[in-house]
């Protein structure tokens, strides 16, 4: 009798010990939306384009320009974006995107005195991790970015009138700052937006940028005798409206 219990305790013991050794399966989030279980780690990718309406702030926009009335204007973005859902709530957001900004600015010169003009520049802008809040088909988010500037000009008139694009705003060796301040090459900021995704995939978002890097550097100062060394405050801001697909789902985080 004592050896049928013991034998009894010694399997029980056993397989209490094999059920323990098993690995617990992930938990799983629902998709509210597309109406789809989604593994914890799950990522999904798409693409997205949309409309820039851009504009620069600062106390020192008159100390590069004519004045300090520079103007919103139009410009678009595209790039892709991926989504990682960490939990049913949370997750976060990468995006890497083309972004063109332009803005409305003042110039003046000795023939045609105070004019308006537009200032463009072309960014590779980087949303390396925007936490995420998810409500259903909404997605609040906010996160920094880190931009590095492509190209920019600025157009002028020559002595006949014509409307020309000047490139020397972008730094090169032959600008040396006594004319035009040239622009920084690498812009940081924050963003935050609200998105809403559809069931389709479909999704539709709006967000505002702002940035805390000085986009004007004066690295001449000293050599053109400029009593002003000290990082001059022109800052972007502006606001994007995105629609974006989602196209798949990657694997899932830590699956082989």
């Amino acid at each position: 009798m004592k050896k049928t219990i013991m034998v009894l305790m010694a399997v029980a013991l056993c397989r209490i010990a094999h059920t323990q050794s098993q690995p617990e399966p992930a938990p799983i989030l629902t998709d509210t939306v597309l109406d789809k279980q989604l593994p914890n780690g799950n990522v999904t990718w798409g693409l997205k384009a949309g409309w820039n309406y851009s504009n620069l702030c600062g106390k020192e926009i008159d100390y590069v320009f004519a004045s300090d009335q520079t103007a919103y204007l139009s410009g678009f973005h595209a790039g892709i974006f991926v989504d990682t859902r960490m939990s049913g709530h949370f997750g976060l957001k990468h995006e890497l995107l083309f972004s063109q900004k332009r803005i409305g600015i003042p110039l003046t010169d000795t023939i045609y005195g105070d004019y308006r003009s537009k200032l463009t520049m072309s960014y590779l802008d980087l949303m390396p991790a925007s936490f995420t809040f998810y409500a259903g088909g909404f997605q609040l988010y906010a996160g920094p970015y880190v931009s590095a500037l492509l190209n920019a000009n600025v157009q002028r008139r020559d002595e006949n009138g014509k409307i020309y694009k000047d490139k020397s705003i972008f730094g090169n060796p032959e600008n040396d700052e006594t004319e035009t301040r040239y622009l920084q090459k690498f812009d940081f900021g924050a963003n935050f937006g609200l998105a809403y995704r559809f069931g389709f995939g479909l999704s539709v978002g709006a967000r505002y940028t702002h940035g805390f890097t000085d986009i004007f550097q004066y690295a001449n100062s000293y050599a053109n005798g400029d009593t002003r060394t000290d990082n001059i405050k022109i800052y972007n801001r502006g606001w994007m409206i995105s629609v974006g697909s989602t196209l798949g789902n990657a694997k899932r985080l830590g699956k082989k």
